[in-house]
């Protein structure tokens, strides 16, 4: 009878352990991510859009806890991810698509050095502080809950680092780490040279990488029980996904934000975002003024002129884009949207040049800080 419990116990926590994911619907929810990671989870120049491209499950998993639990803390991304409202199923496929986009074997999403620093300084530095964690090629260490980091761009793991000395962010579970903190930026940019170097190892020669069709999903793998956490509020459920022919993005408006008051909100992250507010069209009201009965439809575009030079110099069909456009909308039960169209990094199927992809990806990421504001009437 004892025997026959502990089988029984056995076979239940075993259970929870093992979940089967599914890339097809991990593939699904990465369209969220690529507003501000890429359609493929490439990054970006700059600090906001790290690659999530092949980095390792654990990593990943650690990551979405911390943002979920509010041990990190970036509001626009938990505004439009819906990360709090996942199922951990959901959770766990977009992980594993994730992390199964080899891209680094293709020369095209290679890293180049972009940071004024010295490799051969930073691979001593490297060598006496990192490599026992991060292991001697960059690929990280699971048992250490240390994250890959060769193939990352260097803007955002100097960043993050500067985050390390200033306490904003914890080093390796660590609120009292002190690894960084005699270091000079030129010698974080130094280390940062050598990390960039890490990922030619990866590449292989003529390899080009072929998006992925996931179309069931995948075997079951064994993972750590996880402990719940409690969901954090979100207006109007947040960002909620649409495919036509191109993405769209659309945020209702938290209860008690009036038109004007996300009016506002949109002007004034615009002005900080130093995005010019370059048209507008107050459709519903023309309409009226016609005697025509209508629900409330508003289009407010934005514009950066140099962005705008760099992708249409491209390929001129994005200025079927620009200005970029978020309109407020009224739907038949008399709740208020804004919308966006994601400026997707794909022409005809091929991938655009990695300028025009992180002006594209900036611009997304600013389209939709302004987006936030207005949903939540906050800048």
């Amino acid at each position: 009878m004892h025997k026959n419990i502990i089988l029984l116990v056995l076979f239940l926590t075993f259970t929870h352990a093992v979940m089967a994911v599914d890339l097809a619907n991990g593939e699904r929810i990465n369209k969220n991510c690529a507003f501000c990671h890429g359609i493929y989870g490439q990054g970006a120049t700059g600090r906001l859009s790290p690659r999530l491209a092949g980095m390792p499950e654990f990593y990943l998993r650690k990551s979405i806890a911390d943002y979920i639990s509010g041990k990190r803390i970036n509001p626009t991304m938990m505004q439009t991810s819906g990360l709090a409202q996942m199922r951990q199923q959901d959770i766990e496929d977009v992980i594993a698509y994730l992390s199964s986009l080899e891209i680094a074997r293709d020369q095209h999403f290679n890293i180049p050095q972009r940071t004024p620093g010295n490799p051969e300084n930073g691979e001593e530095l490297y060598m006496d502080d990192c490599k026992t964690c991060h292991a001697t090629n960059g690929m990280g260490k699971e048992k250490k809950e240390a994250p890959q980091l060769a193939g990352q761009h260097p803007e955002y793991l100097f960043q993050s680092i500067q985050m390390f000395k200033g306490r904003a962010r914890e080093h390796a579970d660590d609120p009292d780490d002190e690894t960084f903190d005699d270091y000079s930026d030129q010698e974080v940019l130094d280390m940062i040279a050598f990390t960039t170097t890490l990922d030619d190892a990866l590449v292989v020669p003529g390899e080009r990488f072929i998006p992925p069709r996931p179309m069931a999903a995948r075997p079951p793998v064994t993972m750590p029980p996880a402990a719940p956490l409690p969901p954090r509020p979100v207006p109007g459920g947040g960002l909620r996904i649409t495919d036509i022919t191109q993405t769209v993005a659309q945020m209702e408006l938290k209860p008690g934000v009036t038109r004007e008051d996300a009016v506002q909100a949109m002007l004034s992250k615009a002005v900080e975002l130093n995005l010019r507010l370059v048209g507008s069209q107050e459709v519903s009201a023309e309409l009226e003024s016609r005697g025509v009965e209508t629900p409330f439809l508003a289009i407010y575009q934005f514009c950066n002129p140099m962005d705008a030079r760099t992708m249409i110099i491209n390929n001129p069909i994005f200025a079927s884009y620009m200005p970029c456009r978020i309109s407020m909308v009224e739907d038949a039960q008399g709740k208020l949207w804004l919308m966006m169209l994601n400026l997707d990094m794909l022409i005809n199927s091929q991938l655009l040049p990695q300028e025009v992809v992180d002006t594209a990806i900036k611009v997304n990421r600013q389209m939709l800080d302004i987006m936030v504001a207005g949903a939540t009437g906050e800048f």
